[in-house]
């Protein structure tokens, strides 16, 4: 899944308050996966430098580059399960 466009790219989205996203993308790309001090994981997300991919995106009249910092985690396992 992709987060977005939100920001700068559209502040109406639904997921901005106060101009300012809360769901804090985009993320950071990191080399591999950490454990934060709060216990949440920050996950992998290569640079197009390292591997990553990128996309091209015409949204709402603009096309945006989309990298992994705009990934949105998720287990189609536990999907399944909990819905």
């Amino acid at each position: 899944m992709i987060h977005g466009p939100c920001g700068s790219l559209y502040n109406n989205s639904p997921c901005m308050s106060d101009r300012k996203g809360t769901k804090r993308y985009p993320r950071d790309l990191l080399a591999e996966t950490i454990t934060a001090n709060d216990g949440y994981p920050l996950y992998r997300r290569r640079s197009t430098e390292d591997s990553g991919k990128f996309i091209k995106l015409k949204v709402l009249n603009n096309t945006i580059d989309v990298d992994n910092r705009w990934v949105v985690p998720y287990s189609s396992l536990l999907l399944k399960t909990y819905t």
